[in-house]
């Protein structure tokens, strides 16, 4: 096997403790795979005493990629492929030693919920402590109309979800942080540079959020129930409390290797370092990159705990530097950033915390996987005027015109955020491209909820003629074949259904000629009444399904929404499927619900005020195809690469320059971004110290952060680019209808100027 030197290097681990610092594109799974094997090859490990080697990764794909991996290096090796290794997702590990401390059969029944579920306690919770304190709630307000209380609402839900993300991460329970709060012997310090600290009276968005998280965790415990943070949380204080069963699990897994170090929250730092202990026997390899670091504004991962592993002195440090996903311009194009963003940042926060300084190297002469060569690469960056009315048309096109010019080729355009995204999904599909759609959270997955909402209103009513007029119209919105109906009387079809006195004459005739006598006489033409057959012909072949679970009811009509014409809709389905298994949990949540009640349910995820948190196919293990465009995130696009990538949006208002620039999630009637603030407070609260940078408030740190991320998602972007590389920016865009100007982002000026001294050279 012709390995690269930094691969052997690493290959020479014994024990200990070890970080390996990877670049994009290094083969970090592929080297931690063959240190596993080798591992089990060398005699470290002893398969027949029960030992495996654990490892620890973030993604279930990501499961079924190492488990893979090992066993085809334990066949070179003439090795049994089937044991010695156990390849975990840090919550499957959780959940195995919580199981094991608990040693007996019931510890099956663990329940833990899922985004979705918790998602939805939560809500649950935010409503009931609204309820409760209105009026306190609403002292934060000038202004108490109906949208701006909604508005509100949703930053307190936001605000609270970070607040206990970051209490669990630090085990504080609600009760402890109330304590504090009504002992009065602590004084609460928003800002370092403020005068006298406020009491507890002048503390209300803490006050609010302790109460919310009070309400989380009752919520939870009626349904003796534990969402991931307490799952972990369980996990760490069983390892802690029991140190014979610590030594247990360390027999038992000797060595864990962990990947995508750099995105570890502290609750994972914990479990792992008192799962492999201390001493020289303490065997914990570490492999990320920090400058991937990319989920620290939206969980509690940060940079920052892979960065101080990496410099302990009880750490061996080695580099993973070696790449052949890119050509060398596209290479030279992400070290420019790094060297930049390190170098001559205009913040110095950011120039300190960015990024590690650590270069992308090509690979070795001979390298199994060389760079593409420079003759097949380019880098292009345009700016338009506006972005909805000419960047997002123009990038659909060029992106298009690619993927039918290069069918060889894997291309991606990636977007800033969700709401771009869906927006320049409407121009690919008005060119019918080829495209995967990896966005989450978009308009399609409520359609696909309203549309199942709609058929099961009807089952669960079917004396109801507005149901009907919905069900069509949701239909009609998917483009499913049994409702076509011409465009121009559609508003007159449904005036029709919902005027009908009688449905059950409508779908269940006494004799099938007369089914149309239950319409208002003279309005429909025979045309539009022989449309209108398809659509009565085809509900009345679901009220056969009535009787079935709500599971497979949901899955029935979902095969009957999204399978008809020449191919499934398989992303409609894998959505489907999802809202299937949803209704499934909350009837056995309430066994007693029938239909009307779980459809009850389902209306408040059709209409948005529920959210649907959905799994794409990017989260099993997505592979890009030649010749079809990917749609996604540049969050998204992690651990995914292609020859071609369109990077969309590149602005000062994504990539702020400095922290007098605007920022997204600063509310001005609260003085800044509530999120930053309650988590300032609670550290504050807590340890009397509030974690900021020194000299700045919570939102300017929080802001820090920000920037820091948002070039370290550029960089991730540029490096998902094999051979060809576009990024593009507007001058102008719309947002809630009202045009503003959009800055460049002084960093594409310095990624322009590398460009031209190439041109020089």
């Amino acid at each position: 096997m012709n390995l690269r030197p930094a691969q052997v290097e690493i290959l020479k681990y014994e024990n200990g403790r070890l970080a390996i610092s990877a670049v994009p594109g290094s083969g970090k799974t592929f080297t931690l795979s063959l240190l596993a094997a080798q591992l089990i090859g060398n005699g470290r490990i002893q398969p027949q005493l029960g030992q495996q080697v654990l490892i620890v990764t973030y993604l279930n794909a990501s499961v079924d990629t190492f488990k893979a991996r090992i066993r085809k290096r334990l066949e070179e090796l003439n090795l049994p492929s089937d044991s010695g290794f156990d390849v975990r997702t840090l919550h499957s590990l959780a959940l195995e030693i919580v199981r094991q401390a608990q040693g007996s059969p019931g510890a099956d029944e663990l329940a833990v919920l899922d985004d979705v579920q918790a998602s939805n306690a939560l809500s649950l919770a935010v409503d009931q402590w609204l309820e409760s304190h209105r009026d306190f709630w609403l002292q934060f307000l000038e202004d108490a109309s109906p949208q701006m209380q909604a508005r509100w609402r949703d930053i307190t839900a936001r605000a609270a979800q970070t607040f206990i993300r970051t209490a669990k991460n630090a085990r504080y329970h609600p009760e402890q942080i109330l304590h504090h709060l009504e002992s009065g012997e602590w004084n609460l310090n928003q800002s370092p540079r403020s005068g006298p600290q406020p009491p507890i009276s002048q503390a209300p968005l803490l006050v609010t959020m302790a109460g919310i998280y009070g309400r989380y965790q009752s919520i939870l415990t009626r349904q003796a129930a534990l969402d991931f943070d307490d799952l972990i949380w369980q996990a760490v204080d069983l390892l802690q409390q029991r140190p014979d069963f610590a030594a247990q699990l360390r027999q038992r897994w000797p060595y864990v290797l962990e990947d995508e170090a750099q995105d570890s929250v502290p609750l994972q730092e914990v479990l792992l370092e008192t799962l492999t202990g201390s001493g020289p026997q303490a065997n914990w390899v570490r492999v990320g990159d920090p400058n991937q670091a990319i989920t620290s504004t939206f969980t509690a991962a940060h940079p920052r705990f892979f960065n101080a592993f990496c410099d302990r002195a009880d750490v061996q440090s080695l580099p993973l530097p070696n790449s052949g996903r890119c050509a060398l311009l596209i290479i030279g194009a992400a070290n420019t950033l790094l060297e930049w963003v390190i170098e001559k940042h205009p913040v110095p926060e950011v120039r300190a915390h960015a990024f590690r300084r650590q270069a992308i190297l090509p690979t070795p002469p001979g390298d199994a996987q060389p760079n593409p060569p420079d003759s097949e690469a380019d880098i292009r960056i345009k700016v338009y005027r506006h972005r909805e009315d000419e960047e997002l048309p123009a990038i659909a096109q060029l992106a298009t015109h690619y993927a039918r010019q290069q069918p060889q080729h894997t291309l991606a355009i990636l977007v800033p955020t969700n709401q771009i995204g869906y927006n320049l999904a409407e121009h690919l599909d008005e060119l019918e491209a080829p495209y995967d759609n990896l966005l989450r959270g978009g308009s399609r997955e409520r359609e696909i909820a309203a549309a199942l909402h709609a058929i099961l209103a009807v089952l669960a009513d079917p004396l109801s003629a507005r149901a009907l007029a919905a069900v069509h119209a949701s239909l009609y919105e998917l483009g499913h074949p049994a409702a076509s109906f011409p465009a121009e009387s559609l508003e007159r079809l449904h005036a029709v259904l919902r005027s009908v006195h009688q449905p059950e004459a409508l779908l269940f005739p006494w004799e099938r000629a007369q089914w149309a006598a239950a319409l208002p006489a003279g309005i429909l033409s025979e045309e539009e009444l022989t449309h209108l057959a398809r659509f009565t012909d085809f509900l009345q072949r679901l009220f056969a399904l009535r009787d079935l679970p709500i599971d497979d009811l949901t899955l029935t009509l979902a095969d009957e929404l999204f399978a008809w014409g020449k191919e499934a809709h398989e992303n409609d389905l894998a959505i489907a499927y999802q809202i299937a298994a949803l209704m499934r949990r909350w009837h056995d949540n309430r066994p007693e619900y029938r239909l009307p009640d779980l459809v009850a349910e389902l209306a408040d995820v059709a209409t948005g005020r529920r959210r649907l948190v959905i799994t794409t196919v990017a989260d099993y293990g997505y592979e890009p195809e030649n010749g079809r465009i990917t749609l996604a995130t540049q969050h998204g696009a992690k651990g995914l690469e292609w020859d071609a990538v369109f990077l969309v949006g590149i602005d000062g208002f994504w990539i702020p320059g400095s922290l007098d620039a605007p920022f997204q999630g600063v509310h001005e009637f609260l003085g800044g971004d509530p999120n930053a603030e309650v988590v300032a407070q609670l550290r504050y609260l807590m340890e009397g110290e509030a974690g900021l940078y020194k000299g700045r408030t919570a939102t300017e740190s929080a802001h820090i952060d920000i920037i820091c991320e948002r070039l370290r998602l550029l960089y991730v972007g540029i490096t998902r680019a094999r051979r060809y590389l576009h990024i593009s920016r507007s001058r102008a865009t719309r947002q809630y209808s009202k045009e503003r100007d959009a800055e460049p982002a002084t960093v594409l000026g310095v990624l322009y100027q590398y460009l031209q001294s190439l041109k020089r050279g």
